[in-house]
């Protein structure tokens, strides 16, 4: 197969993801909540295609897995398409410079990424608004959500450096 049509099918299993994530993280219900958190799945897609991609591509997959979000969460794109495009670049430069591919590498980067995106997200629109139990809000639901979008990022890396590596015939 040629190296267009490698790289068209990686992209559009790639878009198939979002469109299957973005329905399993919008509809009520079908995705089982774990003591009332949800992991963020469309950031943990967008961190491990990241992980595999080069530049670009990498960053038009965080915008438009991020403006899939906003649309899904408030009907207008704002916070996170631009969340994460900029934590996806960062996350894509810090680890091609300084860091080797691995799953343990991904981890602290995703780490690193996921606390910001959803930490801002918490403090911009629910902690600045204030209200009783906002803490409890935070400890009981952010930080588990945090935890359930990270172990979703390692499945997900898992996938598509299956799918990265059958389309180009790199490994890992």
């Amino acid at each position: 197969m040629k190296s267009n049509n490698r790289a068209f099918f990686k992209y559009l299993a790639y878009a198939l993801e979002v469109v299957l994530l973005a329905v399993l993280q919008s509809t009520p219900k079908l995705l089982p909540e774990i003591f009332g958190a949800k992991p963020f799945l469309l950031l943990a897609l967008a961190l491990s295609i990241t992980a595999f991609e080069d530049f670009i591509p990498s960053i038009i997959f965080a915008a438009v897995c991020g403006t899939v979000s906003d649309l899904n969460s408030s009907g207008a794109v704002g916070y996170f398409a631009i969340a994460f495009t900029v934590v996806c670049a960062a996350v894509h430069y810090f680890s091609g410079t300084y860091l080797n591919n691995t799953l343990f590498t991904f981890i602290i980067t995703s780490a690193a990424a996921v606390l910001p995106v959803l930490g801002f997200f918490f403090v911009i629109f629910r902690a600045i608004g204030g209200g009783e139990g906002i803490w409890t809000l935070f400890f009981g639901h952010y930080i588990l959500r945090m935890v359930l979008t990270l172990l979703s990022a390692v499945i997900l890396y898992v996938i598509n450096g299956f799918i990265h590596r059958s389309f180009t015939g790199k490994s890992f």
